[in-house]
């Protein structure tokens, strides 16, 4: 299996998804002008052009991060990143995949690590508020999105680790910056983390 992947992206969450699984891959890193190390343009392979993508040995393709992450998941072993099928946690992790990618990943991040303009960008910072109030809530005295590490949260953490770069104040959302900190002392998150910042220091 491959994944094309670039180092921080949401793509991150895919790689620490294959960590704590134990699962093998080749990583495929994808150049900012969408070109790939053999040359070949990254939208013959996801026509949008963005990450996370996996392709198997088989040649099939998956793109877009909740089916990648539910993908990765449910090759896991038993019990890694999933919840038994057709339980409420089951679904409750389908629905965080979601949320994430929706109010979070394109309604704030997007705007903010992209070309909108200032107006646009104080916009995307707004609407921070209400899905981090959310999530503080529901984070509140527990350690995971539900009662043990699953993709969802190997999701939220790759878009929490975008706060600063966005200027977006997660400080002031104590329980969002403790949950962030306990996760990235994950071994799973940390090998992932360290992986991707030694690709992020060669490209500088």
């Amino acid at each position: 299996m491959k994944l094309y992947f670039r180092p921080f992206a949401c793509s991150l969450a895919a790689r620490i998804a294959l960590e704590e699984a134990g699962l093998d891959a080749d990583y495929v890193e994808v150049g900012r002008d969408y070109r790939l190390p053999d040359g070949r343009d990254f939208r013959e392979i996801s026509p949008m052009g963005y990450v996370p993508a996996i392709q198997t040995s088989s040649g099939f393709v998956l793109t877009e991060g909740p089916a990648v992450l539910t993908y990765i998941a449910e090759l896991a072993p038993e019990g890694t990143l999933n919840f038994t099928g057709f339980s409420d946690a089951h679904y409750r992790m389908i629905a965080w995949l979601n949320f994430i990618a929706t109010e979070l990943h394109k309604s704030v991040f997007a705007p903010l690590l992209g070309k909108a303009g200032e107006g646009d960008r104080d916009s995307a910072r707004a609407r921070a508020a209400r899905p981090f109030a959310v999530l503080s809530q529901h984070l509140e005295g527990q350690n995971f999105l539900e009662d043990r590490f699953s993709v969802a949260d190997a999701y939220l953490l790759a878009v929490l680790n975008w706060c600063e770069a966005a200027q977006v104040p997660i400080q002031d959302w104590p329980v969002l910056l403790a949950y962030r900190t306990r996760l990235r002392a994950r071994p799973s998150v940390a090998r992932a983390m360290a992986a991707e910042l030694t690709l992020l220091k060669q490209a500088a």
